[in-house]
């Protein structure tokens, strides 16, 4: 029976683009012959002709039950032409997966591999983990993000504390401040895709699982360490800001002091030759 099954099978999740047009997507796959059940948020795609399933989330994450290397892959390249916002680098994360006798999510002690373990191949269950392993990719997408963000700008606030102003132009600080209101409000906007899903309002006996899934890769912790990034970059922003606002001032005094100037010029013209 395959409830006796121990072989272990893939299961990959991937973070390639801030969303997806799930619609499309689905259609597309329709019209290869597959089966897809789409929800506001998730879209499944399988085949009767094969124990593997496709679970695609609109935030851009997607994650990969029974598949073979070369076929994740494709897919990667396949859902591109439905995406928005590619990364420049996908993130992915490794699982395997096994038939057992209770559901559970362990480190193999001899592999030092993750472990799912289902108790039956059901679809529902592998939904409700699936919304876990999405989660945490697209988190380290963010965590990247946020990281690149706060390397490339990190020696700013000590460059000013020593000399009292950053080397950067007017030009590059306006970019960076750019760069980093981009970087907190992609984050800002797509926050809502950390909390629990809607799915399990309506399907509260599958939460158990998400929650399983959502403990072990230490989601929470995660998010609060992000949060705190987050607050990091807000600094950076402000600083910048405020290099940007003293310059103008800075600017702004030179011009009056040279009005102010040629306004004594033109007194002291006046009356030589007047």
């Amino acid at each position: 029976m395959a409830s006796q099954t121990r072989s272990f099978m893939r299961c990959v999740s991937f973070c390639t683009a801030e969303s997806y047009d799930l619609r499309e997507l689905a259609n597309s796959f329709k019209r290869k012959g597959y089966l897809t059940r789409l929800s506001r948020d998730v879209l499944h795609v399988f085949s009767t002709k094969k124990s593997a399933d496709l679970f695609f989330f609109s935030h851009g994450s997607f994650v990969c039950w029974g598949f073979n290397k070369r076929q994740e892959l494709k897919w990667v390249e396949y859902v591109k032409e439905f995406a928005r916002n590619t990364l420049s680098t996908i993130e992915s994360d490794h699982f395997c997966y096994q038939i057992g006798e209770e559901i559970a999510i362990n480190t193999h002690d001899r592999f030092k591999i993750d472990v799912i373990t289902l108790d039956a191949d059901n679809s529902q269950v592998k939904l409700a983990i699936s919304y876990g392993l999405a989660q945490a990719i697209k988190l380290e997408a963010f965590e990247d993000a946020i990281q690149i963000a706060i390397r490339k700008n990190g020696y700013l606030p000590e460059e000013i504390a020593n000399s009292g102003v950053t080397s950067l132009s007017r030009n590059a600080l306006f970019k960076r401040m750019g760069e980093i209101f981009l970087a907190r409000s992609s984050i800002n906007l797509n926050s809502e895709y950390l909390d629990t899903p809607e799915f399990f309002w309506r399907n509260p006996n599958l939460e158990p699982f998400y929650t399983i899934t959502k403990k072990f890769l230490d989601i929470p912790s995660r998010v609060m360490a992000l949060n705190q990034k987050l607050d990091v970059l807000q600094d950076l922003f402000d600083i910048l800001n405020s290099q940007v606002e003293h310059r103008h001032s800075s600017m702004l005094e030179t011009i009056i002091i040279l009005l102010i100037l040629i306004e004594i010029i033109i007194s002291i013209f006046q009356f030589h030759f007047f």
